[in-house]
């Protein structure tokens, strides 16, 4: 495992296909861009006030989302500010935690998880510039948000309700709503399981959401999972604020591995090409990154 200085707060993490690592550092408006070659930080970008959480999507660039001031910075392919597109939001608040997104590349379309405003808000990505959408969908609370590549369904955690919203991609509307367990934050989608992974930080387990029949299972992680991400081979990595990550197989649903990080790990992502798991650590402002090829 390497350690590597970033900014202040790290917070989210996202890779692209060109050997990059993004990450917000929510104590301050940059994004930390780490070669995964050399394991070093290779530029330091300027984006919005207090930065949460960034996606990326291999045609369009990398999204930024600001909660400091309701923005999403939309970067270009060579990391360029192409627009700032305004999402709304009480500015300056200082709740953190306000603006999350997931990008579904074959929709062109960006999703903004808007807990302020009670949204999700739609970002056209493939728009030159990027525009916000005036299509939304009302969802209460909104917290983490993934896309399923496979059905192009959107869901949202919802720490405060103890569920999962699901949405329909061509009605914009809220289809399902699932129980999980106590304040579920992170989450995370295996589409060739068909599998959902859902941190629930108030308890001590991962809910496991079957996508086709939204069956749910538990899986007893330990105290307070905040992020979740999930390798190319179905493996699952969860942070928790004790300094660890976890490790959870999926054929046995329990914990096999328990790995020491940075303080206050929080978002974290699977980088195929190296093989390692990149993990953001809020309280030491440093990212993680975890050898799977070497045996982690």
């Amino acid at each position: 495992m390497a350690t590597i200085p970033v900014g202040a707060k790290p917070v989210g993490v996202a890779v692209d296909v060109h050997d990059h690592v993004f990450v917000t550092n929510s104590g301050g408006s940059t994004v930390s861009v780490i070669n995964s070659v050399t394991n070093k930080v290779s530029a330091t970008l300027n984006v919005g006030f207090r930065p949460e959480s960034v996606a990326t999507d291999p045609q369009f660039g990398v999204y930024v989302a600001n909660g400091g001031n309701g923005t999403v910075s939309a970067l270009d392919r060579f990391h360029a500010l192409a627009a700032t597109v305004v999402v709304g939001g009480p500015p300056g608040s200082p709740q953190s935690d306000m603006l999350r997104l997931a990008v579904d590349h074959l929709m062109g379309r960006a999703y903004v998880a808007n807990r302020g405003l009670d949204r999700v808000s739609i970002i056209r990505i493939s728009s030159d510039p990027p525009a916000l959408s005036f299509d939304f969908t009302e969802v209460k609370g909104p917290l983490g948000v993934a896309v399923d590549p496979v059905s192009h369904r959107v869901f949202v955690t919802r720490p405060d309700h103890n569920e999962v919203s699901v949405i329909d991609a061509t009605a914009l509307g809220v289809i399902r709503n699932i129980p999980v367990g106590q304040n579920p934050t992170g989450i995370a989608i295996d589409p060739q399981k068909r599998r959902v992974y859902v941190a629930n930080s108030g308890f001590k387990t991962v809910s496991v959401i079957d996508s086709t029949t939204s069956g749910v299972a538990n899986i007893d992680v330990g105290a307070s999972p905040t992020g979740v991400a999930v390798d190319s081979h179905g493996g699952v990595y969860v942070t928790h604020p004790d300094g660890l990550v976890r490790v959870i197989d999926p054929s046995s649903a329990s914990v096999t591995a328990r790995i020491p990080v940075g303080s206050q790990p929080q978002g974290l992502a699977f980088e195929p090409h190296s093989s390692r798991v990149y993990v953001a650590n809020r309280g030491d402002g440093t990212v993680s990154a975890i050898d799977l090829a070497g045996g982690q």
